[in-house]
């Protein structure tokens, strides 16, 4: 099930790595873009497709583990954190997921809001509202990348 909370004129939802068949659905459930955290080897480029054939939108992130990104990868990051605010605050529905939708997940999320400019205590209750079992796989470095990722922008 999806929680969509609103984030400025758009929604953010968070979630685990949708079904393929449950894919041409997401429309249907709100959702106008789809945001994938997954190396390749995970089946990103897959879901792409998928995604594509429903009629969504699709961002790509391919981090490999719920660890920080470092140098390139941190900057890609944050390079689509300014491509999905834009999007936010333009009205879209952004679904965002992972493998099993927590550190990966938790982390990319919890960045996007504090970027947008919810302070830290409100970001956590955003996304606690939007998906607990994210909420509580969020670890002290996750949030201290996101906290370093937005200030060195």
């Amino acid at each position: 099930m999806i929680h969509w909370v609103k984030i400025g004129s758009g929604r953010l939802a968070l979630s685990h790595r949708p079904r393929m068949r449950a894919i041409p659905h997401l429309k249907q459930a709100g959702c106008d873009r789809l945001v994938t955290i997954l190396c390749e080897k995970e089946g990103a480029a897959e879901i792409g497709k998928a995604v594509e054939l429903g009629g969504l939108s699709w961002t790509w992130i391919p981090l490999e583990s719920g660890r920080p990104p470092e140098g390139k990868k941190s900057a890609m990051v944050i390079k689509e954190l300014q491509e999905l605010s834009k999007e936010l605050e333009e009205g879209t529905s952004v679904l965002i997921h992972c493998s099993a939708g927590m550190h990966r997940t938790g982390m990319v999320a919890y960045a996007l809001l504090r970027r947008i400019g919810y302070t830290q205590e409100e970001s956590l209750k955003k996304i606690k509202q939007m998906r607990s079992e994210t909420y509580h796989a969020l670890k002290e470095n996750h949030l201290h990348w996101a906290e370093k990722a937005i200030n060195c922008e």
